[in-house]
């Protein structure tokens, strides 16, 4: 379980009041759900998702997991509990898929026979055969292929956390598809307690069990989708819905 209780962050500068990038913050993730943290660029998601890991320290409020105030946590211990995807994948292009996917399991200090049975393991369990993709390298891969890999390292050591900064966000629409429908099965079978952040509404539908719109630091509306498409909380929300079902229907 995550929870956000309050949680402010301004940025300060030399000159002015700062920025406000998140305005008093609640809001309960529940173990093992997958929350679509979703809002219009600058509204403070990807701000609020790296409160979480430390990569970002909060102003105001606090963050508990399963319980526990995270400033009270090493940061290094945290850290290794949570998961992280980037857009990009973030996989260091001079090392192996292999290498990429068990770094964390080195740094651990894991055996290697226990290294490569762990990264076969994650190679099968996001679509990637082992003899085909362990010694390849980055490069040699295709986006969707490379944000796959991204997804195996963020489950080398089994965290009960995720974290997902817009990961599907490059892809081509063909490639979006296919990993979704990839993404939708395994948080089937992981189950880990994830926030997901996205400004794709058609995706967090697809994807999250929950959906938070955030709109200028504040979070506007957590429901469903039955609740944002028949019962959206402020005009925003309906703007919000509105552009993004002319979207959907200007894809189909």
């Amino acid at each position: 379980m995550i929870e956000f209780a309050e949680v402010s962050k301004v940025f300060h500068e030399p000159a002015g009041d700062g920025i406000v990038a998140v305005d008093r913050f609640s809001l309960t993730v529940e173990a093992g759900e997958t929350l679509g943290l979703i809002g219009t660029s600058g509204c403070g998601k990807t701000t609020t998702m790296k409160l979480v890991n430390r990569l970002i320290e909060p102003t105001g409020g606090r963050i508990l997991l399963e319980g526990r105030d995270i400033r009270e946590l090493d940061v290094i211990s945290l850290r290794r509990r949570i998961g992280y995807v980037i857009q990009t994948g973030g996989l260091f292009p001079h090392m192996t898929v292999a290498r990429n996917i068990g770094l964390l399991c080195e740094v651990e200090n894991w055996t290697a026979g226990d290294i490569r049975v762990r990264v076969r393991e994650l190679l099968d369990l996001v679509n990637l055969p082992p003899d085909d993709f362990a010694d390849r390298y980055p490069r040699d891969l295709s986006g969707g292929q490379r944000q796959r890999v991204g997804v195996a390292r963020a489950l080398a050591l089994d965290p009960p956390f995720m974290l997902m900064d817009e990961p599907f966000g490059a892809l081509d629409p063909i490639s979006r598809d296919k990993i979704h429908e990839e993404f939708a099965q395994l948080k089937e079978r992981v189950r880990k307690t994830t926030v997901l952040v996205t400004h794709d509404m058609a995706e967090a539908f697809k994807l999250a069990d929950r959906i938070a719109l955030m709109h200028k630091g504040r979070l506007v509306q957590v429901g469903v989708e039955d609740d944002f498409r028949e019962r959206p909380a402020t005009p925003f929300v309906e703007d919000f819905l509105r552009s993004h079902l002319h979207e959907e229907a200007s894809d189909a």
